[in-house]
């Protein structure tokens, strides 16, 4: 058992849109990841939860955008297609099967 410095992952992640992988448990596994700009819309075929830690993150669907800055997190029902928006480099955990489909949409 040992802590977790996020502070210092978070200075090794370089580029936007590429998660380091912080710790695997039963199935799932906690990610971390830098947002800047707009990702591309796409779906999962399970559950994904957001958390951020710095920054502002858009979650934006067909139905609504939900603004989440630091300390707030949204989970992501199955299915949904979505997109991640960050107009500045945003701090994001995401929690999420370790086997997660994703599906990219025009």
């Amino acid at each position: 058992m040992e802590k977790i410095d996020f502070a210092s992952l978070a200075e090794k992640i370089k580029k936007a849109w590429t998660p380091i992988e912080i710790v695997r448990m039963d199935g799932y596994h906690l990610l971390l990841s830098m947002f800047e700009g707009a990702y591309r819309f796409h779906k999962h075929d399970a559950e994904e939860l957001f958390f951020v830690l710095k920054g502002t993150v858009e979650v934006e669907t067909k139905e609504k955008t939900v603004i989440l800055k630091a300390s707030e997190g949204l989970l992501l029902p199955k299915g949904v297609v979505h997109r991640s928006i960050a107009k500045e480099p945003s701090l994001v955990l995401m929690f999420e099967r370790t086997n997660l489909k994703t599906v990219f949409v025009a």
